[in-house]
């Protein structure tokens, strides 16, 4: 879920401890968007929450949840919100989860 390499060269770039609170903000405001994302029916804010998720998500080394998101965006541009999407952001809702608590453990294991 996570590529752990991406948290490594956060934390040789800036110290353990501001990688730390800023994976600790990732998360947080990451979980925002994943909320907002599932409980709206705007398509154009679903899409502007997965863009930003792909981007943060990339960034902060939770690759398989920004390529989900990546797909979400896709899709919810050329086909608006349809069963496809639906599926999409549930999945994305789950490996948030998971994600997420993978994140948490390494930050409090340092």
């Amino acid at each position: 879920m996570i590529d752990t390499s991406v948290i490594e060269q956060l934390k040789y770039d800036v110290g353990d401890s501001t990688a730390i609170e800023l994976i600790n903000v990732f998360v947080d405001e990451s979980k925002k968007l994943v909320a907002q994302m599932l409980f709206s029916t705007d398509a154009a804010e679903i899409e502007l929450c997965a863009h930003s998720l792909k981007s943060s998500g990339y960034s902060f080394g939770a690759t398989r949840l920004a390529q989900t998101c990546q797909l979400i965006e896709q899709q919810v541009k050329v086909n608006g919100l349809n069963t496809e999407v639906v599926t999409l952001l549930k999945l994305a809702d789950a490996q948030s989860k998971k994600t997420f608590e993978h994140m948490r453990e390494l930050t409090q294991n340092h």
